[in-house]
């Protein structure tokens, strides 16, 4: 294993929201794309922090993250809109003031322990401006506090589609509850392909 992963701190949808996250994500496949949600490669998920860690943090952060899974219930997702953009689709999600105190607990938890910024970051702080640049000095992250946009990536593209929102159910089919907070190792795109610790919200 490397010294450094990068990692993504995530909601995941409960039983019903997966399924309904991996059967649109199948649907898009004819598309071309580039990734499928199916649970075990590809997981859906909504991310509230993406960072390196070093590898010999990753039990420190876990225990720090699992103290906080113990003081959440389930969280309920309002969808709200599809966005497409640099050839990935999402269901969006309402920022609501509980997911954004989430957010905010998670990054001010990992924030010391994460290890410098993930070399994507890396790069795109470099054309960053405004509240987007502080996030990146702050947190080496950028959608924080009001750049924040809960939502469930469905698949990315190789080329952009102008019908793919063609084949996908109206997007309130998205709103349901998050039901377990997890660690995953990120991949390309965005994706989460290894689940490290996963924990219950009740």
């Amino acid at each position: 294993m490397p010294d450094s992963i990068s990692c993504d701190v995530v909601l995941l949808p409960n039983t019903e929201l997966s399924a309904k996250a991996l059967s649109a994500s199948q649907s898009l496949a004819q598309f071309d794309s580039l990734f499928t949600i199916d649970n075990n490669d590809f997981y859906a998920h909504s991310s509230l922090y993406m960072l390196e860690l070093k590898t010999a943090d990753l039990d420190k952060a876990v225990t720090l993250l699992q103290t906080i899974a113990k003081q959440l219930q389930p969280i309920s997702g309002v969808a709200t809109r599809y966005d497409q953009k640099e050839r990935f689709i999402d269901a969006e999600y309402e920022v609501t003031a509980e997911l954004s105190q989430l957010q905010m607990q998670v990054i001010n938890t990992l924030n010391d322990v994460r290890n410098g910024m993930r070399a994507k970051d890396k790069e795109r702080m470099l054309s960053a401006t405004g509240v987007a640049l502080k996030n990146f000095q702050q947190y080496g992250y950028k959608p924080v506090g009001e750049l924040f946009r809960p939502h469930i990536t469905l698949t990315r593209f190789n080329d952009e589609p102008t019908n793919a929102q063609s084949v996908l159910p109206d997007v309130a089919t998205f709103s349901g509850t998050f039901d377990r907070l997890a660690l995953f190792e990120m991949g390309d795109n965005g994706t989460c392909v290894r689940k490290i610790a996963e924990w219950n919200l009740s």
